[in-house]
């Protein structure tokens, strides 16, 4: 990208930072906190937006009442592959409400800073990929070909089914790539270009044991479903293994949380006739979950054998994520190079390769429809999300718009 180019898309977006910082605050104001999502009236917002920028080929689709996606085509009416840009307009509760400084649904600035529910994850990024769309149209529309789509969506933060998995089965939306503008950095901005989205798994674990009057556990033979479950959780922490092939993006494997939640007991006076154990694990490519179930009954043979009086049997979660399938983009793909172009333009250098240690929509995208898909590269920090107090760097905003438009001109170059 010459240097003039990338001069004009910085005068554009610096020239509007104003209205973008804006567009981020009308989101962060307008509630979507899933569930219920109600993503209707924020996607009206977003959509006037891209009007008053010029673009006018916008679309709302809801499969359920306000359950709302819009899908913004800019069509350079010549050949090309078509590049899809995603965000997802909903958002976390913004619980525990006690915890906030400020009033969550207020994008209060400070310090360089825009706080309010969902101005990483993705509100900020969300304005940032509508005017990163118009400053293409307006500064760069003479050197590219194809079409971009622009997919605001929802339901992203509970699974996605009145979202991009809508869209993908019901709709048939599809492209030739997709960039997705979740926040990819943990300590810094900008930490990492992600080419995998590790996949999710989660599974239940449940014990049964004697439930009887507490008095009497000293008098007959008793299995406290608690202590069991305790016991087996520490050997599942010490004993389960995984297997995996191995990848240089995430040399630390799968994340496995094995106690996510723990339940048991009907109250005092009474042995724990049973208890549950929750888990979540967050997988690589190359695994199945048909090796992850044969991983899982080989510790439990094992464990069964030790504490033969604990009676122990387990079940993958109901929906989506029994098995969310990881997903991985080619470090040489055309879409990878031209947004590792388009960040060191602005940045001064891209950001190395390396994974997303969590899902995204790129499930979706790429798992079922067979988008190759960023799975993450947007302003923010992930250790801000899914919190109180929620917040994203100004600058970070700046900089996202000018590469989503220099990685749209790259990509879609003629």
């Amino acid at each position: 990208m010459n240097e003039a180019a990338v001069g004009r898309v910085r005068d554009f977006i610096l020239q509007r930072q104003g209205e973008m910082i804006a567009l981020a605050q009308q989101l962060i104001a307008t509630p979507t906190p899933n569930p219920p999502g109600l993503e209707r009236a924020a996607a009206e917002i977003a959509a006037e937006a891209l009007r008053q920028l010029g673009l006018q080929a916008i679309e709302i689709h809801e499969p359920t009442d306000q359950r709302a996606n819009l899908v913004c085509t800019y069509d350079t009416g010549l050949d090309g592959p078509t590049l899809l840009l995603n965000g997802h307009l909903d958002t976390k509760p913004p619980d525990p409400l006690s915890d906030w400084e400020s009033d969550p649904y207020v994008g209060e600035i400070r310090e360089g800073k825009l706080y309010g529910l969902g101005a990483a994850d993705m509100k900020g990024p969300d304005a940032a990929l509508v005017y990163g769309l118009a400053a293409a149209l307006h500064c760069l529309g003479d050197r590219i070909c194809g079409k971009v789509l622009l997919a605001l969506t929802a339901d992203e933060e509970a699974g996605a089914l009145h979202g991009p998995r809508y869209l993908v089965q019901d709709l048939g939306l599809r492209a030739d790539a997709c960039l997705i503008a979740e926040p990819c950095g943990i300590t810094q901005n900008w930490e990492m270009l992600p080419l995998i989205s590790r996949g999710v798994t989660c599974f239940h674990f449940q014990i049964q044991g004697t439930q009887t009057h507490s008095s009497i556990s000293d008098r007959i033979p008793v299995v406290n479903a608690n202590l069991a479950a305790s016991q087996l959780l520490v050997f599942l922490q010490e004993r389960l293994q995984l297997n995996y092939p191995a990848n240089e993006l995430c040399p630390v494997g799968p994340t496995v949380n094995l106690g996510t939640q723990f339940r048991g007991g009907a109250g005092l006076a009474k042995i724990a006739g049973e208890a549950t154990i929750s888990s979540d694990i967050r997988t690589l490519p190359g695994m199945t979950q048909e090796q992850m179930s044969a991983d899982i009954e080989r510790a439990l043979a094992e464990f069964r054998a030790i504490y033969p009086e604990a009676a122990v049997s387990w079940h993958y979660e109901d929906g989506p994520v029994a098995w969310t399938p990881p997903t991985a983009i080619a470090a040489d793909h055309p879409l990878v190079l031209a947004t590792a172009r388009a960040a060191a333009a602005i940045l001064t250098e891209a950001p190395p390769l390396g994974y997303f240690p969590g899902g995204t929509d790129a499930i979706w995208w790429q798992g079922y429809a067979d988008i190759p898909t960023i799975p993450a590269f947007g302003p923010g920090r992930l250790p801000n999300c899914h919190r109180p107090n929620e917040y994203v760097a100004i600058e970070a905003l700046v900089e996202a718009a000018q590469i989503y438009a220099l990685l749209i001109a790259d990509y879609l170059a003629r």
